[in-house]
């Protein structure tokens, strides 16, 4: 009998020592080219620039928490956020499931348009941008990624607004 259980442990320990052990799965050291040449591929110019790859000079600083909130007066500046009739401000998003993993995005300041009547307001303007998703694939220990096109809210605009019908057409809104 012990020396069954000896032989019994033996293997279960043998077995165990000799299966394979799962690797961790790891980001791809070439993500940043495979990014570029994504984006350089690309026609026109449909691309918002997250901060940290836009060009040297044109990266803006994220606004302190008291300019987030919105102006009782137009600004007289040189920065078109600020002066705007929907001024904004910059925020910064994280997702280490994207590449790049960091996109400035803008958020409005105010829900209503400075010198406008209250029919308008303020709402934010969208720009695709594409970006690497990771998948839930590992390949050779590292994930895959697939171009995804996101939407970044890139300015805010004084709209008129919409109203949603009430008399059962097909259309979801009126202007």
């Amino acid at each position: 009998v012990l020396s069954s259980i000896v032989i019994f442990l033996f293997n279960i320990v043998f077995l165990v020592s000799s299966a394979s052990i799962p690797t961790e799965c790891k980001i791809p050291a070439n993500l940043k080219v495979e990014y570029e040449s994504l984006t350089s591929a690309a026609s026109g110019n449909n691309f918002f620039l997250p901060a940290e790859i836009a060009p040297v000079g044109s990266k803006q600083n994220t606004l302190t928490d008291g300019d987030k909130t919105c102006p009782t007066a137009s600004v007289a500046s040189s920065i078109i956020r600020e002066r705007s009739t929907c001024p904004w401000y910059l925020n910064i998003t994280h997702d280490s499931t994207v590449f790049p993993p960091s996109r400035t995005e803008v958020v409005c300041r105010c829900k209503d348009c400075f010198d406008s009547d209250s029919n308008h307001e303020c709402v934010m303007v969208y720009t695709p941008m594409t970006v690497l998703k990771r998948s839930d694939e590992c390949v050779d220990g590292l994930y895959v990624y697939k171009p995804k096109v996101i939407q970044i809210a890139t300015a805010c605009a004084c709209a008129r607004k919409v109203e949603v019908q009430s008399d059962g057409s097909d259309d979801e809104y009126a202007s």
